[in-house]
C-alpha cells in the first residue's frame, strides 16, 4: 500500500490531471473530465463531514491537500498550521498531495513542526533481508509451522517463501500465470496460503482486466486453486474466516468482496462504493471485520457487508492504514497515507465497536523505512515489509530508478511498547 504511501492508493486518488483527490463520495466527483470539478467536489465531502466531527485532525489534513489541488496555498497552510503540536502523526508526503509547494520554504517549515511532533520510538531489529532489488513486495504472511515468510511480488508477479535467516527462493510458478502479487495470508488451522493477484493498476487493466485471489496447499507447495473477481476493479488485501470464507478489499472501487466456501467466484459484498478507500482487512478472534478506510477504521457486518466507521477521540489518527492486523484484542495498523510510515496499536473498546486510543510501535524515523506497507505477525513482533518501494512501480509495468533501490527489509516491530 504506498516517500511512504500505498502504491494503491496512490493510483485511486489521481485524477487525470495528476492532482490528488480524496474523500469524493460520487462517481460523478471520480470520473470527472474538469479536475477542478472533482477538487470542488471533496472538498464539499469533506467539510460536510468535518460539520460532523469538527475537530477530527485528519479531515484537516484532507482539505489542506485538497485546497492546495484547487491552488489554495494560503487557505491549506492556515489549515496545517492547526495541526501543529496536535501530535497526530500527520506529516505531509510530497508524492501525496504537497508536491505542488514541496519547495516552498514556508511549508517546508510547517512539515518540520509536524514532524517534530511525534516522539522517536527505538528502531525495532531488522529480521532479515533479501538481496533482490527488484522484487517491489507489498503482501507477506508467516507459517508459524513450518516458521517461514511469504512475499508476494509486485513487479515480477510471484510468490517468495524464505526463512528466517533471509534463504529465499520462489515458490509460486510461472505455470500458476499470477498477475502483481497483492494481499498474503495463511490460514493455519487448513495450511493454506491464499494471494491477491490483480493487473488493476496497470494500463493493461484498460484493456483486460484481472482480479482474483490463488489458493495453495501448503503442504504440497502446489497451486490448489484460483477464485477469480469478474467484478472487481483492483482486489488489494484479505483475510479469511474459520469457514473458509474469504474477504477482500476492492481499494478502486471501495467495496469489498466475498467468496463463500461452496463458492467459486469473489463476488461483491455490500454496497459498491460503501467502503472509502478499503485497504487492510483484518478479523478478530470475536469475529468482527475490521477494514481500513481513508479517514479510520470500519466494521463490517458479516450478514450484509454494511460498514460502520468506529468513533475515536480527536486525539488519534487511524486512517491511512495499509496492513491491518488483530492482536490481542487489539488492531495493529501500518501507517503510510498520513505518515511516511509508522506502526502503530490501535486500542478497541465497547466489544470491539470503538477505537478507545492508540500508541505508537514504531515512528516513522525508523532508518530502513522506505514505503513501508504490511506485515505478518510471528515471533512476537509484527515482521514489516520496510521498504515496499512501491511508489517506483509504474502502470507500464516498468520500475522508476530501479537502480537507487535495495533489497527488501522486514523489519520485526514488537507489539508492545
Amino acid at each position: 500500500m504506498t516517500a511512504g504511501k500505498s502504491m494503491l492508493s496512490q493510483l485511486i486518488v489521481h485524477v487525470s490531471a495528476g492532482l490528488l483527490i480524496f474523500l469524493a463520495s460520487s462517481q460523478e466527483a471520480r470520473a470527472a473530465d474538469d479536475p477542478q470539478a472533482a477538487a470542488r467536489a471533496s472538498l464539499e465531502r469533506i467539510q460536510s463531514l468535518r460539520k460532523q466531527r469538527p475537530d477530527d485532525g485528519l479531515l484537516v489534513f484532507y482539505e489542506a491537500i485538497t485546497r492546495i489541488a484547487l491552488g489554495e496555498r494560503d487557505a491549506a497552510f492556515a489549515l496545517l498550521r492547526t495541526l501543529n503540536n496536535r501530535k497526530l502523526g500527520l506529516i505531509p508526503l510530497r508524492d501525496f498531495g504537497f508536491e505542488s509547494v514541496w519547495g516552498d520554504p514556508e511549508f517546508q517549515k510547517l512539515r518540520k513542526q509536524l514532524a517534530n511532533n511525534e516522539p522517536r520510538t527505538p528502531d525495532a531489529p531488522v529480521a532479515f533481508r533479501l538481496t533482490n532489488p527488484k522484487l517491489i513486495p507489498e503482501g507477506i504472511g508467516y507459517d508459524a509451522k513450518r516458521d517461514r515468510f511469504f512475499i508476494g511480488s509486485v513487479a515480477q508477479k510471484k510468490i517468495v517463501v524464505m526463512d528466517r535467516k533471509g534463504d529465499a527462493r520462489d515458490f509460486s510458478q510461472m505455470e500458476d500465470k499470477l498477475d502483481c502479487v497483492l494481499g498474503v495470508i495463511v490460514d493455519p488451522a487448513q495450511e493454506q496460503l491464499y494471494a491477491v493477484s490483480t493487473n488493476g493498476f496497470l494500463d493493461e487493466a484498460k484493456t483486460q482486466r484481472r482480479n482474483a485471489v490463488f489458493r495453495y496447499d501448503l503442504k504440497t507447495g502446489h497451486r490448489a486453486d484460483r477464485f477469480d473477481a469478474p467484478e472487481a476493479m483492483q482486489l488489494n488485501d484479505i483475510a479469511v474466516a474459520p469457514n473458509g470464507t474469504v474477504y477482500a478489499t476492492d481499494s478502486l472501487s471501495s467495496s469489498l468482496f466475498r467468496k463463500k466456501p461452496d463458492e467459486k467466484t469473489l463476488t461483491q459484498f455490500g454496497s459498491k462504493g460503501s467502503v472509502p478507500e478499503a485497504n487492510g482487512i483484518t478479523l478478530g478472534a470475536d469475529g468482527n471485520l475490521y477494514v481500513a478506510i481513508s479517514t479510520g477504521i470500519a466494521k463490517i457486518d458479516t450478514s450484509t457487508g454494511a460498514p460502520t466507521r468506529l468513533p475515536q477521540p480527536d486525539t488519534v489518527v487511524t486512517g491511512g492504514c495499509d496492513g491491518l492486523y488483530w492482536h490481542e484484542g487489539d488492531l495493529i495498523g501500518i501507517q503510510n497515507v498520513t505518515n511516511p510510515g509508522r506502526v502503530v496499536r490501535i486500542k478497541l473498546a465497547d466489544k470491539g465497536t470503538s477505537v478507545a486510543g492508540l500508541v505508537v510501535l514504531q515512528s516513522h524515523h525508523h532508518p530502513d523505512f522506505a514505503e513501508p506497507t504490511t506485515g505478518a505477525i510471528g515471533h512476537g513482533a509484527l515482521n514489516v515489509i520496510a521498504n515496499s518501494y512501491v511508489g517506483h512501480f509504474q502502470p507500464d509495468g516498468t520500475i522508476k530508478n530501479e537502480d537507487q533501490l535495495k533489497g527488501t527489509e522486514i523489519v520485526g516491530v514488537p507489539l508492545t511498547r
